[in-house]
């Protein structure tokens, strides 16, 4: 598996720029897309194949390689649902930051823009401070980001979140419906869902708001968990 992203000094969060700058970065050594390998296995995890080329940070991109890893592993030792949980989190916590960089690159990449969002669109999110995933997901909503995955996506990814914030052990009175137990709330149904409406968000993103496309040959190859 190639080993991800390579962003130069300049492009990591917190070093020399900032996220609130709207300055348009020199290309890296490593581009933005993701690769799903179709019919991989991971020891005995499936997976399935989507493209991104949506990424704008690129130690984001290394990041989301990393969990993804972390992920088909996780999977591939579920042993009695052991992991459940811990595959719903990683799965929100995958999908928010693949969310993240469609308002990053909004913000950030003033000349470059990003296809299929509107001049007027991507001047409202530059102007607004989006953070943490549930103001994501009201800005997705908003600007009707992801309609094409349904009627129902907003409220699946909120339940979705909520799902990933039971991180916190302590906060297990939501999503409202379901149990505080874990070994009830996180079972083998909720885990499908989970890692199919993650892939299903990355191959939408991919495909409706990718990066110019000559950045397509540096794609990476990473897999993911079949649903």
């Amino acid at each position: 598996m190639a080993s991800g992203f390579s962003p130069p000094q300049s492009r990591i969060r917190g070093k020399t720029s900032s996220r609130s700058e709207r300055t348009d970065y020199k290309e890296p050594e490593k581009a933005c897309a993701l690769r799903l390998s179709a019919g991989m296995t991971l020891m005995a995890a499936q997976t399935q194949t989507v493209t991104c080329k949506f990424i704008g940070d690129f130690k984001v991109g290394d990041n989301i390689l990393s969990n993804a890893n972390a992920l088909c592993h996780l999977s591939s030792n579920n042993e009695k649902g052991v992991f459940n949980k811990l595959l719903v989190v990683q799965s929100g916590s995958i999908v928010e930051a693949a969310l993240d960089q469609i308002i990053y690159r909004a913000q950030n990449y003033t000349k470059e823009g990003v296809p299929n969002i509107p001049e007027d669109v991507l001047k409202k999110i530059r102007d607004s401070k989006i953070e943490r995933f549930n103001n994501i997901i009201q800005a997705m909503e908003t600007h009707r980001l992801l309609d094409e995955l349904g009627a129902n996506i907003y409220k699946d990814l909120h339940r979705l979140r909520k799902l990933r914030n039971r991180i916190h052990i302590q906060f297990d009175d939501e999503p409202e419906d379901v149990d505080r137990d874990d070994s009830k709330a996180f079972v083998d149904a909720t885990v499908k869902w989970g890692l199919s409406l993650c892939l299903s968000v990355l191959k939408h993103l991919g495909e409706k708001y990718p990066r110019p496309p000559e950045l397509g040959v540096y794609a990476q190859d990473v897999s993911i968990p079949a649903s």
